[in-house]
């Protein structure tokens, strides 16, 4: 029985073909404020009929809003508070002031 044995490439030897550029890490975009505002909500999935409260924050970073739990509406959980940016993970907005909807 004849066999051929073919040396393959490790960790990304081979031709110049092969080989992708080196990309730089995202540049870091430190921390920045941003406005949010508590929302109530009634949530049936709890049994106490408590209505809860969401902290919508308008993210500096890349211009969407961002939703957050923030407890009960009676007493919400909204300072001091920070969170990354999703679309931009190098960007930390933090909330110096939150308004509330009624």
């Amino acid at each position: 029985m004849n066999s051929t044995t073919t040396a393959l490439p490790i960790f990304g030897e081979g031709t110049e073909q092969d080989e992708a550029p080196i990309q730089s890490p995202p540049p870091a975009l430190g921390m920045a404020a941003a406005a949010a505002r508590l929302v109530a909500y009634r949530d049936t999935q709890f049994e106490d009929d408590e209505p809860r409260a969401l902290l919508v924050v308008n993210c500096p970073f890349c211009d969407s809003q961002h939703v957050h739990s923030a407890g009960l509406a009676s007493a919400p959980r909204v300072c001091p508070r920070r969170s990354r940016c999703v679309g931009r993970p190098t960007g930390t907005y933090y909330f110096p002031a939150v308004q509330r909807d009624r």
